[in-house]
């Protein structure tokens, strides 16, 4: 039953993320109100217990799939595996601290965020005119 109700949870937290990711684009990536840290910390919990069950971990990369997806659809091109895996470990880093006991700063997750989405548009334009 485990891996069915990972599977589930993971649907409706990705569906949560991306109503907020068309709504506010890049920034909906993080979580801001108590509803979505509620979602936030419950998912944490399932990638917690991906690490010792594999059916659990196929759908905490399924979710992760989606996630890179999005970014190549944020950022309007393909991003390369070093980028992709640059927000991967960036964005599971900022979920981690912002519902953890003791979080970031909402304002600083959100400025990190965006240093991060700056670079990727610095790097395309860098090799545009190249």
């Amino acid at each position: 039953m485990l891996p069915y109700a990972a599977a589930g949870f993971a649907g409706i937290y990705w569906t949560q993320v991306a109503q907020r990711v068309n709504a506010r684009g890049w920034d909906g990536y993080l979580a801001v109100s108590e509803d979505d840290l509620f979602f936030l910390r419950a998912w944490l919990g399932f990638e917690e217990l991906a690490r010792t069950n594999d059916d659990v971990g196929e759908a905490v990369r399924d979710l992760w799939h989606d996630v890179r997806f999005w970014f190549r659809c944020s950022i309007g091109r393909e991003l390369t595996d070093v980028e992709s895996g640059r927000l991967t470990v960036l964005l599971a880093g900022l979920w981690d601290r912002l519902a953890s006991s003791d979080p970031i700063d909402a304002d600083l997750a959100q400025h990190i965020w965006a240093g991060a989405y700056s670079a990727l548009r610095e790097e395309q334009s860098d090799g545009a005119a190249a």
